[in-house]
């Protein structure tokens, strides 16, 4: 009975091991600005929140190769609706109470949402709040439009994160 448990666990391992796609040559450690052509194509910005992130973690998964661990992903909802207002609210104490805290080095953090500049005024909010470094050995993956790409490095350059910045 155990070794047949065994024989299980191990094949499971094999089988997750094979299903990884790791690429050995990245950039990490470095600001990039990545536009990948045969990419997942940007969701219109009417489309729901589960498009969104299913999106983000696309892109996650296309210049995150080389992040062992899986990704926090969070939407920055747009407009200036209550709701829109007390999501991005409840999203930044998340970032900046939970996650940010425990997240490890060698984790990645991925923002992004269908109003680019209101990512970016969320990202500027949250980097306000953080602590000098606390990011420091996190990949802080920013997909928005290029205009924000300075704004945004900018932003989180106290942190200490290493930004990765993907054009939408």
């Amino acid at each position: 009975m155990i070794r047949s448990g065994l024989l299980v666990c191990v094949g499971a391992l094999v089988v997750a091991l094979a299903g990884c796609n790791h690429s050995t040559s990245t950039n990490a450690g470095s600001n990039t600005s990545a536009s990948a052509p045969n990419g997942p194509a940007k969701p219109a910005t009417t489309a729901d929140e589960n498009t969104w992130g299913n999106y983000l973690a696309a892109q996650g998964k296309l210049h995150g190769k080389d992040v062992g661990m899986r990704p926090y992903i969070y939407v920055i909802p747009g407009g200036d609706s209550v709701a829109a207002n007390n999501r991005r609210q409840n999203e930044t104490d998340s970032v900046v109470h939970s996650i940010g805290p425990i997240l490890m080095p060698g984790g990645m953090l991925i923002l992004g949402g269908p109003d680019p500049a209101q990512t970016t005024v969320f990202i500027t909010g949250v980097s306000k709040q953080l602590k000098t470094d606390v990011l420091k050995g996190i990949v802080v993956m920013v997909v928005s439009d290029p205009s924000e790409q300075a704004a945004d490095t900018a932003a989180l350059k106290v942190s200490g994160a290493t930004v990765r910045f993907v054009t939408m």
